[in-house]
C-alpha cells in the first residue's frame, strides 16, 4: 500500500512497511490470534496457582493433582514468552511502519513503535488478570482463604492498569483503521502524478536485508513542479537508479503537507543498478549471482534461508525455481504431497490410537484420555494446515497461519500425553515389565506421542521447502511478485494468480 511521505522524509526514524490490501488482512489476523493465543497462554499459567503454588515446585512429583498444574504453569510460561514477540512482528506490518534501531554503523533492524507496544502491554495484562480471577475462583471453591486473599490482592493491582491499556490500544488500533480509511481514499479519489527519480545515494545501510537510499523525486503538483527527498528501504536486487518511477497522490485540499502526500514505487518495467559493484556492507547479487544461488539451493548445498541471508532478496525470491525452469504439475503436486506425509501420519496414528485405549486397555484414568484426546485435536489441526498447503488454499496462503505455531501446539501437546501415559501404569510401565500385554491401541499411542519429536524436527526444514514448492510450477517475474504484494490495488493478487497461476500472500511475507 502507498505510505505518507512524511515517514520517508530524511532523517525520520520510522521504516516503512508498504504491504498490499490483502497481505495486510492477513497481518491483521495474524495480530488477533497471537493477541489471543498469548493472552490465554498467560492466563493458563496464572489460573494453575490456584492448584498449587511455585514455591511448592518440589511437591510436583508426588502425584499427578500437583505436577499437571505445574507442567501448564510452564507451558503456559514459555509459550507466551516465546510467542510474545510475534504480535510486535505482525503488528509493525499493520501499522505500516517500524521504528529504525541501529545494531551498528551499517546494520539496523525495525522494531515496534511505541504507541504498538500498547497492544502487547494490554494483552499481557488481560492474561494476568484472567488467569489470576481463575486462581482465585478455584482457591475460594477449595477454602484455602489464604491464597484467595494474595489472589484477590493481584486482580485488585492488575484491574486499573489493563483497563488503561486495553483503552489505549484499542484507540490505537482505531487510529489505524482510519489512517488506512484515509489513504484508500486519497488513493481512490485524490490527484495522481507520476514521480521520477533523478538522484540516488547508497547510504551503505542494511536494515533487515533492505539497503537504505536516499532517493530524490521530481513531480508535478496543481501543475507546478515540486521536488522531494525522500530515505528509501529495498532488497538491494532492486535499488533504484535515475529515471524510475513512484506513483504520488495527494489530498487536493492538503496538496503541501507530507501526511497527505502517498508515495509508493513501481517494479514492473523499471531498470535497476548492480549493487554488486558497489561497496555496500554485506554481499549482494545482479541477475547471475542469483541464478548461481538458485542453483546451490538446487543441488541443497545452502539453505533457503542462508541464501536469502547471502542474497539480500525476499525469500520466497530465492526460494523460486531455479533456471532449469518450472516443475511439472505433477512434479509440483508430488511434492507438495511428501511434504505433507509426516504430520499426517501423525495425526492417523494419535485419532486410531486414542480411539482404541478406552477398548484395549484397562484402568486407563480419565485425565489420561483427555491428554491423548488434546494431543489428537492438535495434530489433526496440524496436519490440516499442511492439507491447505497441499492444494494451495487462498485463505491458507492469505491468512497468515503458519505451520509454525501448530507444531508449537503439537509439541506442547506432545508433554502433557506423554507424562500422563507415563504415570498410567497400564499404558509405560506395565507393558514394559510384562505386566500388561501389548495391545495395538499401546503401540499406536507410543508411536504417535514420539512422532511429535519428528514434527517438531520437520518444523525446521519444512517452511523453507514449502514455500519453495507453493508456486514451483507456476512462475511468475519477480518484480510483477513484489508490486503485488506491496501495492495498493486490492486486485493485484489475484491478477497475479489471473495471469501467471501464482498464488501470493503474507504466507510469503514471513
Amino acid at each position: 500500500m502507498a505510505y505518507p511521505m512524511s515517514r520517508a522524509v530524511l532523517g525520520a526514524q520510522t521504516v516503512p512497511l508498504p504491504t498490499s490490501p490483502v497481505v495486510w488482512s492477513g497481518y491483521v489476523h495474524k495480530t488477533v490470534r497471537a493477541c489471543l493465543l498469548v493472552a490465554l497462554l498467560w492466563a493458563t499459567a496464572v489460573a494453575m496457582l490456584g492448584f498449587f503454588s511455585p514455591l511448592e515446585f518440589r511437591r510436583m512429583f508426588e502425584d499427578v493433582a500437583h505436577f499437571v498444574p505445574a507442567l501448564l504453569f510452564v507451558i503456559g510460561l514459555v509459550g507466551a514468552l516465546a510467542l510474545g514477540h510475534e504480535i510486535g512482528h505482525a503488528y509493525k506490518h499493520v501499522l505500516g511502519y517500524g521504528n529504525l534501531k541501529h545494531a551498528s554503523d551499517h546494520h539496523g533492524h525495525t522494531v515496534l513503535p511505541p504507541r504498538g507496544r500498547r497492544l502487547l502491554h494490554a494483552t499481557v495484562l488481560v492474561g494476568l488478570l484472567g488467569g489470576s480471577v481463575v486462581a482465585a475462583a478455584i482457591r475460594a471453591a477449595a477454602a484455602e482463604w489464604l491464597g484467595f486473599l494474595l489472589l484477590v490482592g493481584i486482580v485488585v493491582v492488575l484491574l486499573l492498569p489493563t483497563l488503561k491499556f486495553t483503552r489505549l490500544a484499542l484507540i490505537v488500533w482505531r487510529q489505524v483503521e482510519e489512517d488506512r480509511r484515509q489513504q484508500q481514499d486519497i488513493v481512490a479519489g485524490g490527484e495522481h502524478t507520476i514521480a521520477t527519480v533523478v538522484a540516488v545515494t547508497n547510504e551503505q545501510f542494511i536494515v533487515e536485508n533492505k539497503a537504505m537510499f536516499h532517493v530524490e523525486l521530481e513531480y508535478t503538483v496543481g501543475g507546478q513542479p515540486e521536488t522531494a527527498q525522500i530515505r528509501f528501504f529495498d532488497f538491494p536486487v532492486w535499488a533504484p537508479a535515475a529515471g524510475n518511477e513512484f506513483d504520488v497522490w495527494f489530498d487536493p485540499e492538503r496538496p503541501f503537507m507530507d501526511d497527505f502526500t502517498l508515495i509508493e514505487r513501481r517494479y514492473v518495467g523499471q531498470e535497476f543498478v548492480q549493487l554488486a559493484e558497489e561497496p555496500v556492507p554485506g554481499p549482494h547479487t545482479g541477475e547471475a549471482e542469483v541464478s548461481l544461488l538458485r542453483e546451490m539451493v538446487s543441488e541443497r548445498a545452502l539453505s533457503h534461508s542462508e541464501v536469502a541471508s547471502m542474497a539480500r532478496i525476499p525469500q520466497w525470491m530465492a526460494d523460486e525455481p531455479h533456471s532449469s525452469g518450472p516443475a511439472t504439475p505433477q512434479a509440483a503436486r508430488r511434492t507438495r504431497f511428501l511434504i505433507c506425509i509426516p504430520p499426517n501420519l501423525i495425526a492417523l496414528l494419535a485419532l486410531l490410537g486414542t480411539l482404541l485405549v478406552p477398548l484395549m486397555i484397562e484402568d486407563v484414568p480419565w485425565w489420561t484420555l483427555a491428554a491423548l484426546w488434546v494431543y489428537t485435536v492438535l495434530t489433526l489441526v496440524n496436519a490440516a494446515m499442511y492439507w491447505q498447503f497441499m492444494v494451495r488454499s487462498r485463505w491458507f496462503i492469505r491468512s497468515g497461519v503458519s505451520f509454525g505455531a501448530t507444531e508449537a501446539a503439537v509439541f506442547a501437546g506432545f508433554f502433557a500425553a506423554g507424562f500422563a501415559m507415563i504415570t498410567t501404569r497400564s499404558m509405560v510401565f506395565g507393558p514394559l515389565n510384562q505386566e500388561v500385554q501389548w495391545t495395538p491401541a499401546h503401540v499406536l499411542t507410543w508411536a504417535a506421542v514420539i512422532g511429535a519429536l519428528l514434527v517438531f524436527e520437520w518444523a525446521f526444514t519444512s517452511n523453507s521447502w514449502a514455500l519453495k514448492h507453493l508456486n514451483d510450477e507456476f512462475p511468475a517475474p519477480p518484480e510483477a511478485i513484489q508490486e503485488a504484494l506491496t501495492g495498493h490495488d486490492p486486485d493485484g493478487i489475484d491478477q497475479l494468480e489471473r495471469d501467471y497461476g501464482y498464488r501470493a500472500g503474507v504466507f510469503l511475507c514471513d
